[in-house]
């Protein structure tokens, strides 16, 4: 196979702001059945990698809705570990490369489908069935190894072609994925803030534009607003215009802010909180969630009273605790800061940050929540 030319991600840097996005973002009830029509656009030979356990509920609706539009589909159910190999060990089962992918899931099918597409060189059609993280809209996937720390992120040369979100199915996902969702979108504002005050560098290894940068604040806002509503809605099941704020702000907007706006400190912790013991199975919008707090206290300022509120009404962590990952060594938490200052993104920081002054901001954070809840 000849070498692909360099993407032209390798050839920005920070002389040049860029904007990236989707091609064209779908939501509503009942959007799934439009997949057909916006394959069509693109070609007449699409694979479908769908997460084996919603494949039941999502398979026969794309299916149909592609026979419609004249669409050839083949599926492939996706499970397991997404690693370095996931794409090639799709596109073995396949006789032909696809003209597109359609990408149904969670995180990891989005993702696998993302890396198979890399590899096809072919469009791509995002369908998430939970509001857990922003991967729909972006043109990143992330690798992990058998101990689920991520090890690579790799990247499209182009964001999705169609990103189609069916709020009727995303109101049926578990309540728990949702907080991950709202976790992980919360911090974009905080962390865009950073990468512009910085000069930093964004996804694309260029500057971040200011509309990226206003797209994070009112993702923000919007949660701040939205989220309490929505919260409740999903008890009922019922789409409401809370809900829907909501699922925009942490598809659309959270992704659009994060990708064209940066990443700073929340998202650099990624890399280190998977070496603590048991936290290879905390969700990453969690892991984010907490890292913000940490954030705000190497920045030397407290979080919003806003934000507080809403972690506690939604059950987001304060602490290691709420992680379920308390009473860590301090071996374990040097080893966590080494991992994190090794992170790319920890340079969209007004200063350079030493380990040491990390897991001194991580104890203040934890000795600060425990005495709170001491004295509650």
């Amino acid at each position: 196979m000849p070498e692909r030319p360099k993407g032209i991600m390798e050839l920005f840097d920070t002389r040049v702001a860029v904007f990236g996005a989707p091609g064209r973002y779908i939501q509503g009830r009942g959007a799934i059945h439009l997949v057909g029509d916006c394959a069509a656009t693109i070609g007449a030979r699409a694979v479908l990698v769908v997460d084996a356990q919603i494949r039941h509920l999502v398979a026969g609706l794309i299916g149909e809705s592609c026979k419609l539009a004249s669409v050839e589909i083949t599926v492939l159910p996706f499970e397991g570990e997404l690693t370095r190999q996931t794409g090639a060990d799709l596109r073995r089962l396949l006789t032909a490369d696809p003209t597109l992918v359609i990408a149904a899931g969670g995180g990891r099918a989005i993702d696998a489908g993302k890396a198979l597409a890399s590899l096809s060189d072919c469009g791509l059609i995002t369908v998430p069935t939970v509001a857990s993280n922003d991967a729909p809209t972006s043109k990143n996937f992330v690798l992990y190894d058998e101990r689920h720390r991520l090890v690579e992120v790799g990247h499209l040369l182009r964001n999705p072609d169609f990103v189609v979100v069916d709020t009727e199915l995303l109101i049926s996902a578990p309540k728990n994925l949702f907080r991950a969702g709202l976790g992980d979108a919360l911090a974009k504002k905080f962390e865009a803030d950073a990468c512009m005050a910085r000069g930093g560098t964004t996804m694309f290894m260029a500057r971040p534009t200011r509309l990226a940068q206003a797209i994070a604040s009112h993702c923000y806002d919007t949660l701040i607003s939205a989220a309490p509503g929505a919260w409740r809605s999903l008890d009922a099941k019922t789409v409401t215009e809370d809900f829907d704020a909501a699922v925009e702000a942490m598809i659309l907007m959270a992704g659009l802010g994060f990708e064209s706006g940066g990443l700073s400190l929340p998202h650099a912790m990624t890399r280190g909180i998977p070496v603590l013991p048991g936290a290879d199975v905390v969700a990453h919008g969690l892991q984010v969630a907490w890292a913000l707090m940490v954030h705000f206290e190497v920045l030397g300022v407290e979080p919003p009273s806003e934000l507080v509120e809403l972690y506690r009404l939604t059950g987001l962590p304060l602490s290691l605790a709420d992680l379920g990952l308390s009473e860590q060594t301090d071996e374990a938490l040097a080893e966590l800061a080494e991992a994190t200052v090794g992170a790319r993104h920890v340079h969209n920081l007004p200063f350079s940050l030493q380990p040491s002054a990390l897991t001194a901001a991580i104890r203040r954070v934890e000795e600060r929540e425990t005495n709170r809840r001491k004295s509650a």
